[in-house]
């Protein structure tokens, strides 16, 4: 009954607040609670048009904690292991505790309901093509033109648990991590794109994880683990992280180049706390800023720029399913605007032969090909490098100026890169 309590207060948040889940969570908030609002969000279009077929007419606004507590009663049936009966009692002793006792036979029976007819609904004849991808139809259509062939497979994606991925330190062979993991009885697999990536058979509390308090092991999906490998990092480099929070590239970066000079911003600096703490589990140092990329003052022009622009999150949809229901179509134009801005201002301040890697979680052509290729023509000194014969690149879909890597049911997120070089005037 807690665990209702808590998702219909966190789902409330998302869906008829609009606030991220991250910042509905509260600390007493239960790991079964937290899988509940997940997968809700993951699967809420769905669950939005069961509800809507096993009520009789719409519940009004006043009683939209009566529709989460539906939605979230059908996933529990769904997913949890658990009998049905189970959440259904559950969901129903929940609706008197929010005051709603006339709402516990109404919970009671379309949770019996969807119990007698799962079969129809898991099977839906005439679904819209919300309710087929579980995306708001704006994104599905944007993500059908620019990735026709490859569209079903990142529905797909989106609407599955991510993996636990693990970064190991470079100076820990895949045999010496391997055999920690087995003397810890934990299982998993290496990846294909990033020799250190580790895949966790199943999510764990990251203080159980062999050396990550020692800074060792980190925990990284990996496809972003590639940009300190793509950055090409020497020892004396001067380096700017110019999105750094929340810190994952920042430490990779000094972990794989210890003797680089770097320097880590962030505008938000609330977030920037999160770059210290990853920094001191490490062991490194860098010169933290919380600044406006516009607004900083840098002593001198950066060999190495990771630009790892804010953007739609497209590509990391499974990981914050809230996305779905907070991102809106017009926020695209307001993200690659942005995003050119970003990369102009940081083209200010990278040297002469310098390298910059411009990078976004995003799996949508405006934001990460359309970027670049526009600021080439309006720049004669960038240069795209080819990825595939500077690095032997060959993961992700090549685009003409960088790689786009797309999301995957049960491997890495959605990763776009493009590498670029300044030439002397």
């Amino acid at each position: 009954m807690q665990t209702y309590s808590s998702s219909i207060r966190v789902l409330n948040g998302v869906v008829f607040e609009g606030k991220s889940l991250d910042s509905c969570f509260s600390n007493s908030d239960s790991a079964l609670a937290k899988q509940v609002c997940y997968g809700v969000l993951r699967d809420y279009y769905r669950l939005r048009s069961i509800v809507a077929q096993l009520l009789k007419k719409p519940l009004p606004a006043k009683h939209n904690d009566i529709f989460l507590l539906l939605i979230s009663g059908i996933y529990s049936v769904d997913a949890l292991r658990r009998p049905a009966y189970t959440s259904v009692n559950a969901a129903v002793q929940c609706a008197a505790t929010l005051n709603k006792s006339w709402a516990k036979g109404l919970v009671n029976g379309v949770l019996r309901n969807y119990i007698r007819k799962t079969e129809k609904f898991n099977a839906p004849v005439g679904a819209t093509p919300e309710v087929e991808t579980n995306l708001p139809n704006w994104l599905s259509d944007r993500i059908s033109i620019a990735w026709p062939t490859q569209a079903l497979e990142i529905f797909a994606a989106y609407n599955s648990e991510p993996p636990m991925t693990l970064r190991i330190n470079d100076d820990i062979s895949r045999e010496d991590f391997s055999k920690k993991l087995s003397e810890n009885q934990i299982e998993g697999h290496w990846g294909a794109l990033y020799e250190q990536a580790f895949y966790l058979s199943k999510p764990m509390p990251v203080e159980e994880i062999p050396d990550f308090e020692t800074g060792q092991a980190s925990v990284q999906d990996e496809s972003s683990q590639m940009a300190a490998l793509l950055l090409d990092l020497a020892p004396g480099q001067n380096v700017l992280d110019a999105c750094a929070a929340p810190g994952g590239k920042t430490c990779h970066m000094l972990q794989a180049c210890p003797e680089i000079k770097l320097t880590a911003i962030d505008k938000d600096a609330a977030r920037l706390h999160r770059i210290d703490s990853n920094l001191q589990r490490i062991g490194a140092t860098a010169t933290v800023v919380a600044s406006d990329l516009e607004d900083y003052r840098a002593p001198d022009l950066f060999d190495r720029i990771l630009l790892d622009a804010p953007c739609s999150a497209t590509g990391i949809i499974r990981r914050h399913p809230d996305i779905k229901l907070l991102r809106r179509d017009t926020d695209i134009v307001k993200l690659a605007q942005t995003q050119s801005k970003l990369l102009a201002t940081a083209w200010d301040l990278l040297k002469v032969g310098g390298k910059l890697l411009y990078s976004t979680c995003s799996i949508l052509p405006e934001e990460n090909e359309n970027i670049v290729s526009d600021f080439c023509m309006n720049h004669p000194n960038a240069a795209v490098l080819d990825l595939a014969s500077e690095h032997d690149v060959n993961w992700g879909l090549r685009t003409p100026t960088g790689r786009q890597l797309l999301p995957t049911t049960d491997a890495y997120d959605g990763f776009f890169y493009a590498l670029l070089t300044k030439k002397a005037q």
